[in-house]
């Protein structure tokens, strides 16, 4: 009789045991980038037919120091909702600085209010404060998929651009997941337009973005080679969110020798605002606009290159009546003092050394 208890208590530990291993298994996986680090909420079954939403700067104009996303963004929760999308993808400068009164408001205001995961390429401006935004909210690239699938986030703040070291590692383990058969499109998100720094014909186009300091990135000579050995059936999209400037919130292009897609949007809190709706149907691509205020659009593939070239130096004149506004926000802004208290050490510094130099002469 003990010895069938024993049995029967060794029996039941085992099942407990690959009961538990299968459950850290499942979590562990859940707990990776499939579960928004913003609003906890998990990617949702997208074996059938699915949508997502994607846009950049949702901290609306470089000017706004409320610590709240775009009004736009803000007035247009329900709308997004309705949409029903799987889930969000923001294309950086989610913030415009980072703390925690940032976090806390982001939290109440957008976070909370959205029925869909949310997920982030970082831009320079999330990253404004040291490590903080990984402390907060974890890796700062990452893939997943959906679907037929595979989405990976970057990191272009890093290496000054260029996708390199541990990231150029972990970019050539996600694309060799895209070589599955069951992958049919690959998108790839980052907040920098790496693919047109290094290419003239996109030249003039993204005034006003972060770009490489040092030289040139790497994206001609290490990462589009790897793009392009797909097989012809298999769809790269490329989309970023670093768009400072332009006539509209969307920009289209599929280089005539490449089969990747190339796009950028983003919003500035204005009238022009609008994101990208992304639907997927037995692994077809649409592409659809959602103005944030109610202006009508053209279809996404009009906002194309020849669409830009001809408006890109026909925006509107500055508005000198903002002056006084303009100025009193830079006034406000602890960068503006970090610059203005570095100067004058500078200046104290080569004073300094003027003088010394003057006198042993």
């Amino acid at each position: 009789m003990l010895k069938q208890l024993l049995k029967m208590i060794k029996r039941d530990i085992s099942k407990f045991f690959v009961f538990s291993v299968c459950l850290f298994l499942s979590l562990n996986k859940l707990s990776g980038q499939t579960i928004s680090p913003f609003n906890k909420l998990s990617l949702t079954d997208t074996s059938e037919n699915y949508s997502f939403i994607v846009s950049g700067h949702f901290h609306g104009e470089s000017s706004n120091l409320s610590t709240f996303p775009a009004s736009t963004l803000l007035a247009a929760i329900d709308t997004l909702n309705n949409i029903r999308p799987s889930f969000m993808i923001s294309l950086g400068d989610m913030f415009i600085d980072l703390n925690e009164t940032y976090v806390s408001n982001y939290k109440k205001s957008l976070f909370s209010k959205l029925n869909m995961p949310i997920f982030n390429a970082v831009g320079n401006h999330d990253l404004s404060n040291n490590n903080f935004y990984e402390k907060v909210y974890g890796k700062t690239y990452y893939f997943f998929s959906a679907g037929s699938e595979l989405y990976i986030v970057l990191n272009t703040e890093i290496n000054d651009g260029s996708i390199k070291n541990e990231q150029l590692d972990f970019f050539k383990k996600a694309l060799a997941e895209a070589q599955s058969e069951k992958v049919k499109n690959i998108f790839i998100f980052s907040h920098r337009p790496v693919w047109a720094e290094n290419n003239t014909t996109y030249e003039g186009l993204f005034k006003g973005n972060s770009r490489t300091l040092i030289g040139e990135n790497n994206f001609e000579e290490d990462i589009k080679p790897l793009l392009l050995n797909f097989p012809k059936y298999k769809q790269v999209y490329w989309i970023s969110g670093s768009l400072a400037n332009g006539p509209v919130s969307f920009f289209y292009n599929k280089e005539l020798d490449s089969k990747i897609l190339f796009m950028q949007t983003a919003i500035r809190d204005l009238p022009r605002d609008a994101v990208l709706q992304i639907d997927v149907k037995d692994g077809t691509v649409s592409l659809k606009g959602i103005s944030l205020t109610g202006q009508s659009l053209q279809p996404v593939e009009s906002y194309n290159l020849d669409y830009w070239k001809q408006r890109v130096d026909k925006e509107e004149p500055f508005n000198y009546r903002l002056l006084p506004l303009l100025t009193m926000q830079m006034l406000l802004h602890y960068y503006y003092w970090i610059g203005f208290i570095s100067s004058i050490l500078i200046l104290l510094l080569i004073s300094f050394l003027f003088n010394r130099w003057k006198k042993r002469g």
